[in-house]
C-alpha cells in the first residue's frame, strides 16, 4: 500500500461526515461539552454554500470553497485535541470560539443577493471583517454575546496578509483559540492533496480581486515557496508554533506517532520544487488531481473572452 499522509487526513468535501469527526473529538476532549453552538454553526454555513439561506447566494469562489472551511474546522478540532492531549486544554468558550470561527472564518465571500456578481472574490480584501459581520447578523441570536466577541477575534485572526496583526484578546485562552483556527487555516490547505492544483483556482480569485501580484499561473506557483517560508515564520511566531501539537492527536487515534498534515505539506513542497524546475509548457501537465487544471483554465478563460 502506498503511504500517504494526505489518506490519512481525509476528504474533508462531505458536511455530515466532517460534522460527526468534529462532534467525536470535541467528545473526545470534554464529554459534558454542549455541541449546541458548534451544530448551529455548522447548520448556518451549509444552508449558506448551497443557496438556501434567505437572502443569500450560494458560494461560488472556487478555492475558498466549502471543501476549505471543513477542512480548516476538521484540523482545528484536531490540534484543540493535540493540545489537550498536551496538557493545554482550553474552555468551553474557547473551544466554541476556535470552531464556529474556524466555520465562518470565510463566510465573507458569500454574496448577499444584490450583490451577487462574479464569483464573490472580488471581496478578498474585505473578506475577513466581512465574515465577522456574517457572524453576528446570523448567529447573534443564539450564541451569548461573549462567545460572539470571542468569534469575531477568532475570524480576524486568519488575516494572514503581512500588515494584518492579531486583534487584541480578553483573555489568553481567547489568544490560543484564535491561534489554533489561524494555524488550520494555513496548515490545512497547505495539506490538502490537490494543494498545487488548486493554486491555479486561486490565481483565478486573485485576477478577479483585482490583485496583482502575480502576473500569470507559474509566476504564482514560482512564488509560493516564499511564500511557504513567510507562513512558517508566522506558524512558529505569532501564531504559537502549535503545528507539532497534531502528532499528538493521530497518536491517540491512529496509534501513530506522526504529523500526517506537516508529512504532507512537505510532499506538496517537494512537488513543487520539482514543478518549477520544468519548463513552463510541461508543467500544467504534471498536475493531474481532480480535472483542477481544466477547470481552471475554463475559469481563466471565461473571464479573458
Amino acid at each position: 500500500m502506498i503511504d500517504s499522509p494526505s489518506r490519512e487526513i481525509g476528504d474533508c468535501r462531505d458536511f455530515g461526515e466532517v460534522r460527526a469527526e468534529v462532534r467525536r473529538i470535541v467528545a473526545a476532549i470534554d464529554p459534558r461539552h454542549d455541541p449546541g453552538h458548534v451544530e448551529a454553526a455548522f447548520s448556518l454555513l451549509e444552508n449558506a454554500c448551497r443557496g438556501t439561506l434567505a437572502g443569500y447566494e450560494s458560494l461560488r469562489t472556487p478555492y475558498h470553497d466549502r471543501m476549505h472551511m471543513l477542512e480548516v474546522v476538521l484540523c482545528s478540532a484536531r490540534l484543540l485535541h493535540g493540545l489537550h492531549l498536551g496538557g493545554q486544554p482550553l474552555d468551553g468558550q474557547a473551544i466554541d470560539a476556535c470552531l464556529v470561527g474556524a466555520l465562518l472564518h470565510d463566510a465573507g465571500y458569500l454574496m448577499r443577493e444584490e450583490e451577487a456578481t462574479g464569483s464573490g472574490a472580488q471581496f478578498t480584501q474585505d473578506h475577513v471583517p466581512r465574515g465577522v459581520r456574517f457572524a453576528e447578523r446570523h448567529l447573534g441570536g443564539l450564541l451569548p454575546p461573549e462567545l460572539l466577541a470571542a468569534t469575531g477575534k477568532v475570524i480576524l485572526a486568519t488575516d494572514h496578509r503581512p500588515h494584518a496583526a492579531l486583534p487584541e484578546f480578553d483573555t489568553p485562552a481567547q489568544r490560543l483559540a484564535a491561534q489554533v483556527t489561524a494555524t488550520a487555516d494555513l496548515v490545512g490547505q497547505m495539506a490538502n492533496r490537490e494543494y498545487l492544483e488548486r493554486l491555479l483556482l486561486l490565481f483565478f480569485e486573485f485576477r478577479e480581486a483585482g490583485i496583482g501580484l502575480f502576473a500569470d499561473v507559474h509566476d504564482l506557483l514560482e512564488k509560493t515557496q516564499v511564500f511557504h517560508r513567510s507562513m512558517e515564520r508566522r506558524l512558529a511566531g505569532e501564531l504559537g508554533g502549535l503545528a507539532p501539537h497534531l502528532l499528538r492527536h493521530f497518536d491517540a487515534t491512529r496509534a501513530a506517532r506522526r504529523n500526517y498534515y506537516i508529512e504532507s505539506i512537505d510532499r506538496n513542497l517537494g512537488y513543487l520544487d520539482t514543478l518549477v524546475r520544468i519548463e513552463r509548457p510541461r508543467r500544467l501537465e504534471m498536475l493531474k488531481r481532480g480535472g483542477i487544471v481544466e477547470r481552471a483554465a475554463t475559469l481563466l478563460e471565461k473571464t479573458d473572452s
